[in-house]
C-alpha cells in the first residue's frame, strides 16, 4: 500500500520549511532511517527520514520549493502499484517513469535569470556541467545553441525578440531571497509594521567588567575561564529584569503576558542568517552555566543541528555587536516581545568623576522598545540599573 510522505511539523511556529535538496530519486529503495531529503526552517536545517520501507513513486516537490507543514512531498510504496488515488494526490512531478526533477542536483540563480530570459525549462537541459550535476549559465546559454541548430526557424535567420536580452553581459545577478533570508525578512518587516519601536542608547563604566574578566581568563578552571564579556552582560540583564517585569513579556492580541521564567534570547550570526537561541529558565543559571548553554546553543546554530525548540519562546532578547566595534545601533524587536537590548564596543571616553574628568572604558548600550507597552522614561530607568548593575558587576560575582 502507498504511503504519502509529509512534511514534518518542527515546533509550534513553524509553518513551513524549503527543500534544499532531494537524497533519493523515484525508483530508490528506501527504509525507515533512510534520509529523503534536506529541508531548511526559518531556523536551521535538517533531514527529513522515510519513515516508511519500500520504493520511492514519487517525489512531489521540487527543490527550492516552500511547502507548508503536513503537505505530501513524497509517496513510498511498491513498484508498479497505482498510488496517486490511493494517497489523494495527483501525478507527481517525478515518478520512477520520468527523470526525476532532483536529477540536477540545483540551479545556480545566473542559469534560472537566463532560463527565465531565454525561454528555456530545465528539462531542454540535458545535464548540468557544475559540481553534482548543478546547473550553469554555461549550461543554458548551450542548450540554446543546440536548439538552434535543430530548428528550421532559427537557420532560416529567425533571431530571438530584441525584448529579450542576452544573459551574458548583464550587469547584475537577481538572487531571490528565500529559506531562513526570505523568513528573517518577512519576521523583520512585520515586527517594524506591528509594533511602535523606538531606540534609546547609553553607555556603563566597563572598568570593573574588563578587571572582572581578565581575572576570570586567568582562572585554573576552564569553564570559568571561557567566561566572556558578553556572559557577564546577560548575567547582569538577568538580574536586572525581574525589577522590570514589562521587558520580560509578551504582547499579543491586545495584552501584555508577563513572564515569571526567564527565556532569555541570544542572536547568533551564521552562514545561513540571524538564529535567536532561547536560554531557558536562564534565572536559575550559574554564570558558568549561562556561559555553557549559551556556546552549546551558538555552536549548534552554525552547524545546523538546534533543534526548533530550541529556537522558540524567548521572552526578552540580547544582541551584542560589540565585537565588531560597533558604538551604537538600532536592534529589531523580536516580536511578540516588548523589547531588546543591544551590546556596542567598549571604548575610551572622557567621564566626570570624583577625580575630575578621566578618561575611562565605557560600553555601549542599545535599547529598543515597544511604545505601546514601555514609555520612554521607563525604558531610561532601565538603561540606568544597567549601568549601575555593569558598573559594579565584580561585587556581584566577587566569589569567583
Amino acid at each position: 500500500m502507498a504511503t504519502k510522505i509529509i512534511m514534518p511539523k518542527l515546533g509550534n511556529t513553524v509553518e513551513s520549511s524549503v527543500i534544499l535538496s532531494w537524497r533519493v530519486k523515484p525508483g530508490d529503495t528506501v527504509t525507515k532511517d533512510s534520509v529523503l531529503c534536506e529541508i531548511e526552517t526559518d531556523k536551521a536545517t535538517m533531514d527529513v527520514p522515510a519513515g516508511e520501507e519500500g520504493t520511492v513513486l514519487a517525489l512531489l516537490r521540487k527543490e527550492g520549493d516552500d511547502v507548508p507543514v503536513l503537505e505530501p512531498i513524497a509517496v513510498i510504496g511498491q513498484v508498479g502499484e497505482s498510488w496517486a488515488e490511493e494517497v489523494g494526490v495527483e501525478e507527481a512531478v517525478a515518478s520512477p517513469r520520468e527523470a526525476p526533477a532532483a536529477s540536477h542536483q540545483g540551479v545556480s540563480p545566473r542559469a534560472r535569470q537566463a532560463m527565465s530570459q531565454l525561454g528555456i525549462s530545465l528539462d531542454a537541459i540535458a545535464e548540468g556541467s557544475g559540481p553534482g550535476g548543478r546547473v550553469l549559465e554555461r549550461d543554458v546559454v548551450a542548450s540554446t545553441a543546440a536548439a538552434s541548430i535543430a530548428s528550421p526557424q532559427t537557420a532560416q535567420g529567425v533571431q530571438p525578440s530584441p525584448s529579450t536580452p542576452p544573459a551574458a553581459g548583464t550587469e547584475f545577478e537577481s538572487v531571490p531571497l528565500a529559506g531562513i533570508r526570505k523568513r528573517i525578512a518577512g519576521r523583520m518587516r512585520d515586527s517594524l509594521q506591528s509594533t511602535a519601536q523606538y531606540t534609546e542608547h547609553s553607555s556603563a563604566d566597563a572598568e570593573r567588567l574588563l578587571s572582572l574578566r581578565a581575572r576570570l581568563k586567568n582562572s585554573k578552571n576552564p569553564e570559568v575561564a571561557a567566561i566572556t564579556i558578553g556572559d557577564l552582560v546577560l548575567a547582569a540583564v538577568l538580574k536586572l529584569l525581574p525589577e522590570f517585569p514589562e521587558f520580560n513579556a509578551h504582547l499579543e492580541d491586545g495584552a501584555l503576558k508577563l513572564y515569571r521564567p526567564i527565556h532569555l534570547g541570544v542572536a547568533v550570526d551564521t552562514p545561513r542568517g540571524l538564529m535567536v537561541p532561547v536560554v531557558r529558565n536562564a534565572q536559575g543559571l550559574t554564570l558558568t552555566g549561562i556561559s555553557k548553554e549559551v556556546k552549546r546553543l551558538a555552536q549548534a546554530c552554525q552547524n545546523g543541528t538546534a533543534a526548533p525548540d530550541e529556537l522558540s519562546g524567548s521572552t526578552f532578547t540580547v544582541t551584542n555587536l560589540g565585537v565588531y566595534g560597533i558604538e551604537q545601533f538600532t536592534p529589531v524587536i523580536n516580536a511578540p516581545e516588548t523589547a531588546i537590548l543591544g551590546v556596542c564596543a567598549i571604548r575610551p571616553a572622557l567621564t566626570q568623576t570624583d577625580k575630575g574628568v578621566e578618561t575611562r572604558m565605557r560600553i555601549g548600550f542599545s535599547l529598543t522598545s515597544d511604545h505601546q507597552v514601555i514609555d520612554g522614561a521607563y525604558a531610561a530607568r532601565f538603561l540606568k540599573r544597567l549601568a549601575e548593575v555593569v558598573g559594579d558587576i565584580d561585587l556581584i560575582f566577587m566569589s569567583l
